[in-house]
Order: structure tokens, then C-alpha cells, then sequence
């Protein structure tokens, strides 16, 4: 405290009790000053800070509606199927599920029973192209050594959609000749049984009724890729489209038990516009259902309990290839797409996808057929 000072005697008593309180009302003005000044400075930072925190929670909420929004989570599997007896027993099993329905397609869904055969009779190319399939069976002199039985992807070894000419799968019959038959150069003689479009339950009705499985037909191998309709197009669930894929089987186990039965595993694809597995489809591809979803994770459960499956049935072989067809099969997650040089449409080989699943089917074939 600095006191003003006579230049010949010390300030008084009343003199410096007016010189304190001076200097505390000015320090009281000061500090009204500054707490004045603080604290709507204070209030502002609080508000600030509440204001950023709220705009960060928005920031967080609308990311993972992004992110759930492409990259699609998936649909489990509830029960296991690994220890699977019989026809019966996946009859009975399939009467406990009480939405077959891929959840949230259920407008869409046109998903029955997957352990009965239908068919798809009222429709005239598919019932003709069911009976070329007959006759194709039916009038074989020599042995064959594998059936393929399947969907569009498996009538695409022929070229054809319903038995009709397509020209962008021109090239593919070449291919199919050159590794399944002995007059075009492989090593193996072998027939494709494939219907554009069909599910699990045109199929297992043309193995049932539509006489394409005669008693007359004994392959070493029935190669069956089924399923990606059922899912994909029935909008049937996952663990609905893995009963109907192994009621399949269990006909074929049935009817054929000396055989070896190959289940293929789903191949992957996506409605995706650029191809990736894991986002849902945005703009691009054209598609009946907008806005589908991903479908991967669901293919890699239904796959899992098929390969289960295999492990614990006699001559049951599971195979999958699936990882051909990506660009890179070891990408993160959001990053795994497929190649459009081998899958054009992201659901259908190439004559060059074909060519590379081809021969890996023939290394497999090698393993089960013994030649002499």
C-alpha cells in the first residue's frame, strides 16, 4: 500500500483509515468488474462446451445411421442344422420357424414352405426348360461322372436362360465343354441341370416330380449350387434358405446314397453398384426391390452351418470358391468387392469366372472320382 506522505511528519490516524478505504472500494469495484466480466464469460464457455457436446452426439448418431445404413449387420441363424437325421427331422424342425421372411422384406416376401417342392409349373419356359433337363437325363448312352443341379448360375454353363440362347453368356458353353466333357478335352464328362431363377423348392420339385433325377442317372458326383434366390428374390430368411438348401440334399442322400453330393457353398454377390459385398445398394444396379439389403454376412452363416453339415454326413462334401470372384478376398469388411471382370453383374460368372471356378471344381473332382 503506498501512502502519500508530508514531507515533515507521519499522515495521521484519519488520514490513512481514508487512504484504506479508498483502495478497498476500489478493489471491490475491481473485483465487481471482473466477476461482471467472468462470469457471463464462464456461462458462455459452459454453454459452448454443452452446445459441442450435443453437436458431437448428433455428429455420432447420424454416422451410424450412415453406417448401418451401408454397411448392413446380419441376420444370424437361429438354430443349428449340423445334426440334422433326415427329411423328417428337417420337416419337423421347419414347422417350429413361424416368420420365414427376411425381416424387413416381409412386403416382398413370397417365401413357402422350403421343404416342399412347388415348382414354378405355370410358367411356360420354366416347365419346358424342366423338361429339357428330363429329356437331357433320360437319353444318356454313356456314363456321366457329375450332375450339376442348380439355378441360372448353373444353367449359365450352357449359355442359356430358360433354355434360350443369351448372348451375354455366349462364351460360356465353350468353357464348360473344354473342363466337362471328353470330346471338348477334360478330364471328366459331366452335365448341367440349371433353371434360371429357380429356389431351393423348384428345385427339389423337378428332383421329385419333374423327373429330373431318374433312377437310370448315377454320377459319381452331384455337384448342387442352390439358394441365392431363395434369399435373394423370395426374400426368404437365412436359416429358411439353409432347410430348403439341405432338404435338397436330403433327397439327394435319399435317392442316391452310393454318390458323393457337393454342396457348394452360396457365391457371393451384392446390389451393390460398384460391387461391394457389405453395403447396401444405393444407386446403379437395377433391382425390383429398392434399396435391398447386403446379403453377405448372411451367405457366410448359411455357408458355415453347410460346411458343418458336411463334416458330419457320410459322402457330403462341402466346397466353396466364393473367393475367386473378389478383388481382393482378404479386405477389411467395408472394403470387400467383387470383380466385375469375373462376376459382370455381381451375381452371374463371366465365361473367365467360370473358367477359374472350373478349375477348381475339376481339382475337387479329382480328389473324389477315381480315374484308372
Amino acid at each position: 500500500m503506498a501512502f502519500r506522505k508530508r514531507s515533515d511528519q507521519h499522515p495521521s490516524t484519519d488520514e490513512i483509515m481514508t487512504e484504506v478505504n479508498s483502495n478497498d472500494t476500489k478493489r471491490k469495484r475491481s473485483r465487481n468488474m471482473i466477476a461482471s466480466w467472468i462470469l457471463p464469460n464462464k456461462q458462455r464457455i459452459v454453454i459452448g462446451v454443452l452446445i459441442s457436446f450435443v453437436l458431437f452426439q448428433i455428429h455420432q448418431l447420424l454416422s451410424s445411421v450412415r453406417l448401418a445404413e451401408i454397411y448392413e449387420v446380419s441376420v444370424q441363424i437361429n438354430n443349428i442344422y449340423v445334426d440334422i437325421t433326415g427329411i423328417e427331422d428337417l420337416e419337423r424342425r421347419s414347422k417350429l420357424i413361424e416368420n420365414r421372411c427376411y425381416p424387413g422384406m416381409e412386403e416382398l416376401c413370397q417365401c413357402e414352405d422350403p421343404t416342399i417342392g412347388v415348382g414354378r409349373r405355370g410358367q411356360r419356359h420354366w416347365l419346358k426348360t424342366s423338361t429339357e433337363n428330363r429329356d437331357s437325363v433320360i437319353s444318356i448312352k454313356d456314363g456321366v461322372d457329375v450332375v450339376f443341379y442348380g439355378d441360372s448360375i448353373t444353367e449359365g454353363w450352357k449359355g442359356t436362360s430358360y433354355g434360350f440362347a443369351n448372348g451375354r453368356k455366349d462364351n460360356n458353353y465353350a468353357v464348360f465343354k473344354s473342363q466337362f466333357t471328353l470330346d471338348g478335352g477334360g478330364k471328366f464328362e459331366g452335365i448341367p441341370m440349371g433353371i434360371s431363377g429357380d429356389r431351393s423348392p423348384d428345385l427339389l420339385w423337378r428332383l421329385i416330380n419333374g423327373g429330373e433325377l431318374p433312377q437310370s442317372l448315377s454320377p459319381a458326383v452331384y455337384w448342387l449350387l442352390i439358394g441365392t434366390n431363395d434369399m435373394g428374390w423370395a426374400w426368404c430368411s437365412p436359416e429358411v434358405t439353409l432347410i430348403g438348401i439341405l432338404r435338397v440334399v436330403e433327397e439327394l442322400r435319399a435317392k442316391k446314397p452310393g454318390a458323393f453330393i457337393v454342396i457348394n457353398g452360396l457365391l457371393p454377390r451384392s446390389f451393390d453398384s460398384k460391387g461391394y459385398l457389405n453395403r447396401k445398394n444405393k444407386i446403379g444396379i437395377k433391382h425390383s426391390t429398392k434399396n435391398p439389403p447386403a446379403l453377405w454376412k448372411d451367405i457366410q452363416a448359411i455357408n458355415a452351418q453347410l460346411e458343418e453339415y458336411s463334416n458330419t454326413h457320410d459322402n457330403v462334401i462341402y466346397f466353396y470358391a466364393g473367393d475367386l470372384f473378389m478383388i481382393d478376398s482378404l479386405a477389411s469388411d467395408e472394403s470387400l468387392q467383387l470383380d466385375k471382370n469375373l462376376m459382370n453383374d455381381y451375381l452371374h460368372p463371366s465365361a473367365l469366372g467360370y473358367k477359374l471356378w472350373g478349375d477348381r471344381i475339376v481339382e475337387k473332382l479329382e480328389e473324389l472320382i477315381k480315374q484308372p
